[in-house]
């Protein structure tokens, strides 16, 4: 039966065209409302983990086929074919006077895949193709959400536009203005996101640049340095043109005091905040072009992720910092969970769509939530301060393994199946049947 309900998507991220593109295909009207005049991704280097590889052909399987085509792996750099399956090698980085500085701790596989990387504006360029002409409307940039007398969402943009749809997924990232409709009053003002205490240096260096650096082997291997209060990770990109680097350091109890994600800063403190790491971590400090901090926030786990006729996704939801190369998974899965749901058969009308939106929250809410929790640990269990392991190398290779597991193993298609057995439990329960 054809969809008797009209879907507003807020936000034309990677998660809004991923949930665009898996609906579109399960012929679900969509509209996409885009605050940006294009468009347009920030950031570098993007990473999928085994479960969301899984769930993007399931979503659509030219989601799949356009990041396998764009990705960088192991294999690009000739002689290194053999970490293919590799995701990061771990290495001790906990400067001259431990004797494990410098030597390899595991290596870490992901399999079948191994590590992959795409750099987000190219793989977002690419999505953006699979999105026909005229689904989206852009310089929209939401005001407020509210409901109308006969149940349709209206939408006020900064425009001074206003329109309406049946119903609305909010992919407006971490302060979504989509989650302020969900959320209590009191519950969005207590739930705003939260410094999670470390801040990134970040870089995209040539590959010649990283080799000179950290020599040819750390270069063309994705790598975690672990040590004493801080981490780093490095990576290749663009067919291991270049190497994406990101360095972190924990800064308990501090609060971050700039304006904004970034705020400038001098080599001086970075080599401040690293200084205690080892001999590769100080010679990239080196060549880090740019000293600016960048804060890492997240979201703190909230009571729902829908309302009505409305729900988030991705960012909006659940936020989190990337010590797990999670976010864009995450979101990922939450379009499958939702694109499989919305495209039933039995999800005809708008009153449907509650019930789906119920049954995504019910299966996606505490799968996240854990994902996010489970960052903010392994950031702490990466700079060896995690309570009860500390730098003990085999309670690290172990906790790293059970985690990242968990987060992989995922049965990506009974995970489905168990949110859409709850939804036709809902429906069934409101039409009384």
């Amino acid at each position: 039966m054809s969809k008797k309900f009209t879907v507003a998507i807020i936000g034309g991220g990677i998660g809004g065209l991923s949930l665009a593109a898996g609906l579109l295909r399960r012929h679900v009207p969509v509209t996409i409302y885009e605050a940006a005049a294009s468009f347009k991704e920030i950031g570098l280097g993007l990473t999928i983990g085994p479960a969301a590889h899984r769930a993007m052909p399931l979503l659509d399987p030219a989601i799949r086929n356009i990041y396998d085509e764009l990705i960088t792996t192991h294999a690009d750099s000739p002689g290194f074919e053999k970490f293919k399956q590799t995701w990061f090698e771990v290495v001790w980085a906990t400067g001259d006077g431990d004797e494990r500085n410098g030597e390899v701790l595991f290596d870490l596989k992901a399999l079948p895949s191994g590590q992959t990387t795409v750099r987000r504006a190219d793989f977002l360029d690419a999505l953006v193709r699979l999105i026909p002409e005229g689904v989206a409307k852009f310089g929209m940039r939401l005001a407020n959400l509210v409901e109308t007398q006969d149940g349709m969402m209206e939408m006020g943009f900064e425009n001074g536009t206003a329109e309406t749809a049946d119903i609305v997924i909010g992919c407006d990232g971490i302060h979504s203005r989509v989650k302020q409709f969900i959320l209590p009053e009191s519950e969005y003002a207590e739930k705003q996101p939260r410094y999670s205490r470390m801040y990134g240096y970040r870089a995209a260096l040539d590959m010649e640049t990283m080799v000179e650096a950290v020599g040819e082997h750390r270069a063309r291997v994705a790598t975690m340095y672990i040590g004493h209060g801080a981490y780093g990770i490095t990576y290749p990109i663009m067919r291991a043109k270049k190497a994406n680097v990101g360095i972190f350091p924990l800064k308990v109890g501090e609060e971050w005091s700039g304006e904004g994600w970034v705020r400038e800063a001098r080599r001086e403190d970075m080599r401040g905040d690293l200084g205690g790491l080892g001999e590769q971590i100080q010679r990239l400090v080196e060549h880090m072009p740019d000293p600016s901090q960048w804060a890492i926030f997240e979201h703190p786990p909230i009571s729902t992720y829908t309302r009505c006729r409305v729900a988030i996704l991705g960012d909006a939801a659940h936020a989190s910092t990337p010590h797990q190369g999670a976010g864009a998974g995450q979101a990922i899965e939450d379009a499958l969970v939702l694109a499989e749901l919305l495209g039933d058969t039995h999800v005809v009308t708008a009153e449907h769509v509650v019930a789906a939106f119920e049954a995504y929250d019910a299966v996606r809410r505490p799968r996240s939530q854990r994902a996010v929790t489970s960052s903010a640990e392994n950031g702490y269990l990466l700079c060896l301060r995690l309570e009860g392991v500390g730098d003990d190398g085999e309670k690290i290779k172990a906790a790293m393994q059970e985690r990242l597991h968990w987060l992989w193993d995922l049965d990506v298609e009974g995970h489905v199946e168990e949110a859409r057995g709850v939804m036709l439990e809902r429906i069934r329960a409101y039409e009384g049947v």
